[in-house]
């Protein structure tokens, strides 16, 4: 493996690891945070979306889950689910991330050009 080829691949690593993590992490201490996906996930006449938690307690202790449901104006709701939500999440996560690393990586080669000088 070529020796520039082994550190993007470890990034990419770390940048789906992290961008997994950040979307989790984010996704327990803000769960409203899908609402906002209403237009990739909601059509009309159910164009607004709400989340919604349901709590329930089995032999392993109490479990929340969060639920997108697109709501329409009367009252008429479509179960979005919480996978594909936390997908798209994930991936403005890790696009986040990627811009970060990059933006971090061409500072520090234009240091290193300007060193070298």
């Amino acid at each position: 493996m070529s020796r520039r080829i082994a550190p993007l691949l470890i990034s990419v690593a770390v940048i789906v690891v992290v961008g997994i993590f950040a979307a989790l992490l984010s996704s327990v201490i803000w769960p409203g945070q899908v609402a906002h996906l209403a237009p990739i996930f909601c059509e009309e006449p159910t164009s607004s979306a709400m989340v919604v938690s349901d709590s329930f307690t089995d032999g392993d202790g109490t479990s929340t889950n969060f639920t997108l449901y697109c709501v329409g104006p009367r009252g008429q709701t479509v179960d979005a689910g919480w996978l594909l939500p936390f997908l798209v999440l994930w991936g403005v996560y890790s696009l986040v991330l990627a811009i970060v690393v990059g933006v971090i990586v061409l500072a520090d080669v234009g240091r290193c050009g300007r060193r070298n000088r």
